[in-house]
């Protein structure tokens, strides 16, 4: 009987020592909570107020103060967008290579207008800290995307304030993303390299291209204008793919497409400045983009093949685009050139054209 009253006298207090505990345990358990809480949202506001409100400055690369600090010309955000082809490359895997797309994207987000200018792999520049001139697709793999950035700011007199580097496998996937692209091919396009096990077979006509098929299109450099034509090609599928990645079908793509360029693309673009870029498209039209590609003439001086341009060839380029700059002295003399359409610059005549239009004018000369 004593031990049954034992039992009954003790039992009370169990009870009351494992609530004791359940509550220290709920306490515990709520701080917890709490902490981890609150940690997420101080990270979260931080992410915001660095992604939004206080994103980190990068230095507006410029050929002087004088551009670098003009408000009118930063009033634009001009971005050097860089491509590079991994398979098309004759250098080693360890070696840098040289970029096979140069293209200055510059935006107005206040008129929502977009400019685009293609600058060729081989315009002849003078690289910073070389003497010798050199093709400008070689600045990224002397100085990585600064340098890329310095001379195409020093080529165009203008401030470029972000730059973004992107390879051949995430253009495949982003045009697959999109739901492929359809084109016009103007010519049958066939090329074929056993050695990197290349085959380009493109037929003339409409034609609506999956990833694959894209990047073999903008790649394709065999025909009489080379190079020259690969860029008209970038341009005009720059701007198929732009009216089709911004369309209704494919704004519920738009987590994947960041996705995928986070993968494949390096940037020093922040969040804040992409989407006031991408605002720019939001009223998009053939009047709110304008592109072409840079004047010039191809020239064989100093033992090398190379696309030149004058001055006056880069200022008839930005005129042509609306993009603001700032002349070099040398040509504030200069007049200017009466103006031409982008149809008649997008067609340049090839080395052969060039030479029988010399030895026709020398012939006459010498009559």
């Amino acid at each position: 009987m004593e031990k049954d009253n034992n039992e009954i006298n003790t039992s009370p207090d169990r009870k009351k020592r494992v609530r004791r505990k359940l509550r220290w345990g709920r306490l515990i358990f709520l701080l917890l909570l709490i902490g981890v809480v609150g940690t997420g949202l101080f990270w979260s506001t931080v992410w915001i107020y660095n992604t939004f409100i206080n994103p980190p400055h990068v230095q507006v690369t410029a050929a002087d103060d004088t551009i670098r600090n003009d408000q009118k010309l930063n009033e634009r955000i001009n971005i050097l967008l860089l491509g590079i082809d991994d398979g098309d490359s004759e250098a080693a895997e360890s070696e840098p290579k040289r970029t096979d797309a140069i293209i200055l994207l510059s935006f107005d987000p206040q008129n929502n207008k977009v400019s685009v200018l293609s600058v060729p792999r081989d315009t002849k520049v003078i690289l910073p800290g070389h003497k010798d001139p050199e093709k400008i697709n070689a600045a990224y793999a002397y100085g990585g995307a600064v340098m890329a950035k310095q001379t195409v700011a020093n080529l165009l007199r203008v401030p470029i304030h972000y730059y973004a580097l992107a390879n051949w496998r995430g253009f495949i996937d982003v045009v697959n993303l999109i739901g492929g692209v359809d084109i016009y091919v103007d010519r049958d396009m066939y090329y074929e390299d056993p050695y990197a096990d290349l085959v380009i077979d493109i037929k003339h006509g409409y034609q609506h291209m999956d990833g694959e098929t894209a990047g073999k299109y903008v790649r394709f450099r065999k025909d009489e204008l080379g190079d020259i034509g690969r860029v008209q090609r970038q341009q005009k599928f720059l701007k198929a793919a732009a009216e089709q990645m911004f369309s209704v079908q494919n704004v519920t793509k738009i987590s994947s497409l960041l996705a995928t360029l986070d993968k494949y693309v390096e940037t020093d673009l922040n969040t804040l400045t992409m989407l006031k870029a991408a605002n720019s498209f939001k009223l998009f039209g053939d009047d709110k983009l304008r592109s072409c590609m840079l004047y010039g003439n191809f020239s064989d001086e100093d033992g090398g093949s190379y696309w030149k341009s004058t001055p006056k060839d880069v200022n008839k380029s930005l005129d042509e685009l609306g993009i603001p700059y700032i002349k070099d002295e040398e040509d504030n003399s200069a007049e200017e050139e009466a103006e031409s359409g982008p149809i008649e610059h997008l067609q340049p005549k090839d080395r052969d054209e060039l030479q029988k239009e010399a030895d026709a004018a020398k012939n006459k000369e010498n009559n």
